[in-house]
């Protein structure tokens, strides 16, 4: 099976351990994409805080503009839990 989808692509799980099973998985299948944490704060339509992801093509680190993108089109409230800083993606900015 192929399947086509566009990176950098952000999505939001429940609790940390479910995202290191998300990362391992998607090393397996191609270790090319590389799974990072990038926020832990509450979805825009509300419930508990979750973490969040960003999954991008090594070697090409999405700048600040494609993850806040990734991370709104995935629901991520910036009015509530505000900007994302990760030195993770972008460094010390």
């Amino acid at each position: 099976m192929q399947a086509a989808i566009d990176l950098p692509q952000a999505f939001s799980v429940r609790d940390e351990n479910e995202f290191y099973t998300i990362q391992h998985l998607t090393s397996r299948m191609n270790p090319k994409i590389i799974v990072a944490r990038v926020a832990t704060g509450r979805h825009i339509h509300g419930g508990p805080t979750v973490v969040w992801g960003l999954a991008y093509m090594d070697p090409h680190k999405p700048t600040k503009a494609e993850v806040e993108a990734a991370l709104k089109a995935a629901g991520y409230d910036f009015g509530q839990n505000g900007p994302v800083q990760s030195t993770l993606l972008w460094g010390a900015e």
